[in-house]
């Protein structure tokens, strides 16, 4: 996801790989690798934090990350899986509910489950949430898959915490984004979710 203000905040780097098409989005919107600033990584998996360590490199950018994620991605605590594995060096930790100061404010909200320090954002002024991946959009609107969640329960609270946040669009780790009107459905997710 790409956020265009004064400066360009990246939230999530993709898959090992993911610079160039990341940079050269970037670019097709008119704005350039060194005008990046900053990287705001909603969890420590692979498909989110594998191109980190590259794009740091190519643009300076200051990486942000959830104090729960922040030791993963450094290799200092295994991730969901058990594994231990330095992705990049976390520049700024915060405690989920703090509020970034970046894009005129980024509101940091605790959606752990589907990794133990997940974390979603939420651009209260655009009213667009980034769901990393407590919620998908691959087959309809779905909560974090359990094969791939650190804790069900948790992961399922998530979506009641992202639902009352009353969003216009969401941006999702896997899936299409819902551009306007998307706080209907994510409380019918809510509601018809088990629990």
């Amino acid at each position: 996801t790409i956020l265009l203000g004064e400066t360009v905040v990246i939230v999530d780097t993709g898959v090992p790989g993911s610079e160039d098409a990341i940079l050269a989005a970037v670019e097709e919107i008119g704005r350039h690798a060194e005008d990046v600033t900053d990287i705001v990584i909603t969890h420590a998996d692979g498909d989110h934090v594998g191109s980190l360590a590259a794009l740091v490199e190519r643009t300076g950018a200051t990486v942000w990350a959830g104090a729960g994620e922040a030791d993963v991605i450094e290799g200092t605590a295994p991730s969901r899986g058990g594994e231990t594995r330095r992705s990049a060096a976390v520049d700024r930790r915060f405690v989920p509910g703090e509020t970034l100061p970046l894009q005129g404010g980024i509101e940091t909200v605790d959606t752990h489950g589907h990794t133990l320090g997940h974390v979603s954002l939420f651009l209260p002024e655009e009213r667009v949430l980034i769901v990393g991946d407590a919620i998908n959009n691959l087959e309809g609107l779905g909560g974090s898959p359990e094969r791939n969640t650190a804790n069900r329960e948790d992961a399922r609270a998530a979506v009641s915490t992202l639902a009352a946040l009353r969003p216009e669009s969401v941006v999702f780790g896997h899936g299409p984004s819902i551009v306007g009107s998307a706080a209907d459905q994510l409380d019918e997710l809510d509601r018809t979710l088990p629990r």
